[in-house]
């Protein structure tokens, strides 16, 4: 998100590409997710407040997509057609953590191109296909070798454990410290957080 106070608007990037923020297109609406890569998003914090507020501060909101890395379609202007509500995702340090939702529609509605393996028709269609999105939206790569059961990691916040279980790009980790957590793993390695010991 970004702002400009000089024109009154705020940009929204809705980047399927980076696998941080889980957005989707439900009946029509985006439900895009806030401002925040790590720990748990405030909604009176930043652009989410902005967004949050859009409906009665005279904020224009403007909304682009990227579907090919470094691609930014515009989508027009988008408006809040519901309350923002609480989710959870991994953040970029690996972490489950809460994020807002804000559900956004185009207006006028538009047909831009949106990405089909994220669009749904309407609730019913998302919780029939899309009961896995989520977990699958960080692009699908080869699993390195050494993420398996049994394998000992180190984790920069958690310290050593070991791996219990692997479910797509989400591992289950007992860590003497803390005891179970489910991570990310590619994020985790992206930022360097965890090592194989």
């Amino acid at each position: 998100m970004r702002r400009s106070n000089a024109t009154n608007t705020l940009v929204l990037i809705s980047d399927y590409t980076k696998g941080i923020y889980h957005d989707k297109w439900i009946g029509g609406v985006l439900h895009y997710t806030g401002m925040g890569k790590s720990g748990d998003q405030d909604l009176q914090w930043s652009q989410n407040a902005t967004l949050a507020a859009s409906g009665r501060n005279g904020v224009s909101v403007h909304l682009f997509e990227v579907m090919d890395a470094g691609e930014y379609a515009y989508c027009g202007r988008v408006e809040l057609v519901d309350r923002p509500y609480a989710d959870v995702q991994y953040g970029e340090d690996g972490r489950q953590r809460k994020v807002w939702i804000f559900p956004i529609k185009p207006i006028p509605d538009n047909d831009v191109k949106k990405p089909s393996k994220y669009v749904f028709e309407d609730m019913d269609d998302y919780k029939k296909r899309g009961i896995n999105i989520d977990s699958d939206y960080v692009k699908a790569e080869a699993k390195p070798a050494n993420i398996a059961a049994g394998v000992k990691i180190n984790h920069k916040s958690y310290g050593k454990g070991t791996i219990t279980k692997v479910a797509g790009k989400v591992i289950t980790v007992k860590f003497l410290s803390v005891g179970e957590k489910m991570l990310n793993y590619e994020i985790c390695m992206q930022n360097n957080i965890i090592e194989f010991v």
